[in-house]
């Protein structure tokens, strides 16, 4: 009889493992752990003062990060964003606002053309481009 139990108890602990394991995220902690992997990469805030080069060194260094890390769309949004700081995190709060108003989905895309409108604008990408063509002639 005991033998029997258990066949049952591990049927049923298999059973239970399987549903888990194709639950999505169950664990409210994960959320956390994965912003604590984010920043043991130590990435820098950005303030949002004008500094074309250091706009591009900031986005590399957060895109560089998400090469690395299995990071969904939101979380990409969410952790990058969490970066901001003083003028920056202001404007993209109000900015967040406007495009959630909109309709419009928010994904690191969106963030990206936002932040680089904002923050390297065309005419200075027009100026690092000719700067570049003169280098190369």
């Amino acid at each position: 009889m005991a033998g029997r139990n258990d066949v049952a108890i591990v049927a049923a602990l298999e059973s239970m493992a399987h549903a888990m394991e194709n639950q999505p995220n169950t664990d409210g902690n994960a959320g956390s752990r994965s912003l604590a992997t984010f920043q043991r990469e130590n990435p820098s805030n950005f303030k949002g003062m004008y500094d074309p080069d250091g706009t591009l060194a900031w986005l590399k260094e957060i895109e560089r990060i998400f090469r690395v890390m299995d990071y969904t769309p939101a979380q990409k949004v969410r952790y990058g964003t969490h970066m901001l700081a003083v003028e920056a995190n202001d404007w993209w709060l109000e900015n967040r606002q406007r495009l959630e108003n909109a309709g419009e989905e928010i994904t690191w895309a969106v963030f990206r053309k936002e932040f680089l409108r904002k923050y390297y604008p065309e005419d200075v990408r027009g100026k690092k481009e000719i700067e570049f063509l003169e280098l190369k002639q």
